[in-house]
């Protein structure tokens, strides 16, 4: 049984907790003499300074990075909000804390924040921020509660010191550890008064954080800059990062050939191989953690039943949809299930089998003969439009009429996600999975913010609480191959692609590979430009 297990570290993790630092100021390296410059030029070596800019399909919707819910908007507000640590399948990764500590009975999290730390605005970070960040995160009010509570149950937040804090747990949370530390903070002292922080005009004004780049201008619609921060507790190389808002991938192209770009996501195998044989870009290909999928609706009266499900499922042919939309495997293989081997655990089991002629016969008993249903897609992602055509394909092949619909980000997360209506039947979608595989259960759990239109069960629902109440390694990995069973058998969705997250970027422009999770880049402190 292959298995992706951090038993180990999981173990020694709950009991004891690790303390790594994430790295302190580095000398300044100078450059005195004409001769030294040149022998930089000819190394490549590191230089102070620079800009890098990126296209991004689609823009923010907001400053304040805890009301961003999709990629594009987590990646471009990803330098302006540190995170307290992660925790990855490596080890610990700080940030804001210096440490943390579990009590061996695992109910008590304590923190200890880094000295001198300051909000872009120059005031202090202190534990006052973080005490406030959960009070203000229990207001249901303020649609931002993830780390408030354990299986429904409140944690309680105590203040020991200026920058020591701790949490402690109604229960047992395997995964808690790594909420914690994930979380974002905003500043007490810009939003302390506000009576709905969800709906204050401070979210599209403010952007005060507490990361290596501040936010200088926003440009709704066009682009988001960004400075370096001067009062980061760390080094930080470049000058700027931009964001240009190109929704058009013929038009990042071009500008990336004209070297308006420094980055370019790389998506098909024809631009892939036509910018590996560029010496003037660097390929750089991450594990994605990602898995894109076709989710069923729960409230469309036809995918109700779960034999309509089936036949769908039997009729689609996965590996088809992974060649024809992405074209090889260095770019994205079929994905089987709905985990990856960037998660901590990972069983390898059969995804659903392509059967043309099992297929039609399930597509009449399921009464979809004839049928047409709605599939809409997110038309911001790469891929989706192409996958998307050919499952109409297939699905003509058994019977089933499929209109397809595209939708920019905030339109189908608002459809997919946040409306219970019964107006589409199938949707295309992805999400991350990487690290504790609990950081999933928002995605196939009845107590999840998907429910509106999940196709799950409660056995499913109490597997995910079972996976989190205990930290024994092996006993989590037994819950979490189930649940991956489970999750197959109910066809809550099909497993469409498990893709590489590749790049092609300015051979001037080094650190891209740093830390290998998406979405990029964790620390930009890591990115550097050379000569």
């Amino acid at each position: 049984m292959k298995k992706r297990i951090l038993a180990i570290f999981l173990a020694s993790f709950m009991a004891v907790g690790l303390i790594a630092g994430c790295g302190g100021k580095s000398e300044e390296k100078t450059t005195d003499t004409k001769e030294e410059t040149q022998k930089e030029e000819a190394t490549g070596e590191k230089i102070e300074g620079g800009s890098i800019v990126r296209a991004m399909p689609t823009d923010i919707s907001s400053l304040n990075i805890l009301y961003e819910t999709g990629d594009e908007g987590m990646t471009m507000l990803k330098p302006v909000y540190d995170p307290l640590y992660i925790v990855s399948k490596d080890g610990v990764r700080y940030y804001l804390a210096e440490s943390h500590e579990v009590s061996d009975d695992g109910l008590t999290i304590t923190v200890k924040l880094r000295d001198n730390l300051k909000w872009h605005d120059g005031e202090s970070i202190t534990t006052d921020d973080v005490l406030w960040n959960f009070e203000f995160r229990m207001n249901p009010d303020n649609k931002s509660s993830s780390g408030t509570k354990v299986n429904q149950k409140p944690v309680t937040v105590e203040k020991i010191d200026e920058l020591t804090f701790s949490v402690k747990l109604p229960e047992v949370s395997a995964s808690y550890v790594a909420t914690l530390g994930s979380m974002k903070l905003i500043p007490k002292h810009v939003y302390e008064g506000e009576e709905n922080i969800a709906s204050s005009a401070l979210n599209t004004t403010q952007g005060v954080g507490s990361g290596p780049y501040k936010v200088k201008e926003w440009k709704k619609g066009e682009s988001l800059t960004l400075e370096k921060f001067d009062d980061y507790y760390r080094d930080v190389n470049l000058d700027t990062v931009i964001f240009k808002i190109m929704p058009n991938e013929s038009a990042q192209e071009i500008a990336f050939e004209n070297g308006e770009l420094n980055i370019i996501r790389v998506s098909t195998i024809d631009k892939y191989e036509k910018y590996a044989a560029n010496d003037n870009y660097e390929m750089v290909t991450l594990d994605e953690g990602r898995i894109n999928y076709m989710g069923f609706n729960s409230n469309s009266e036809l995918m109700k039943n779960i034999e309509a499900r089936k036949a769908i499922a039997t009729a689609l042919d996965v590996p088809a949809i992974v060649e024809g939309a992405y074209g090889s495997d260095d770019i994205a293989v079929p994905a089987k299930t709905v985990f990856c081997d960037q998660n901590f655990y990972y069983e390898d089991i059969d995804g659903y089998k392509h059967d043309l002629e099992e297929a039609k016969k399930l597509v009449k008993e399921a009464g979809l003969e004839g049928k047409t249903l709605q599939l809409v897609y997110n038309s911001s992602r790469a891929n989706m439009e192409d996958c998307a055509l050919i499952i109409q394909q297939q699905l003509k092949e058994v019977g089933i009429n499929v209109e397809v619909t595209g939708y920019e980000t905030q339109g189908f997360f608002e459809k997919f996600f946040y409306t219970d209506l019964g107006d589409w039947d199938l949707g295309l979608n992805g999400y991350s999975t990487n690290g504790d595989n609990q950081g999933d259960e928002y995605m196939f759990s009845n107590q999840g913010f998907l429910s509106k239109n999940l196709c799950t069960t409660d056995e499913i629902a109490d597997l995910w609480n079972k996976g989190d109440a205990t930290t024994d390694p092996e006993e989590r990995a037994q819950i979490y191959a189930e649940l991956q069973q489970q999750i197959k058998d109910a066809y809550t969705m099909v497993p469409i692609s498990d893709c590489n997250f590749i790049l092609a970027v300015d051979k001037h422009l080094k650190g891209c590979d740093a830390i290998n999770v998406v979405p990029v880049f964790e620390d930009y402190t890591q990115l550097y430009m050379t000569n």
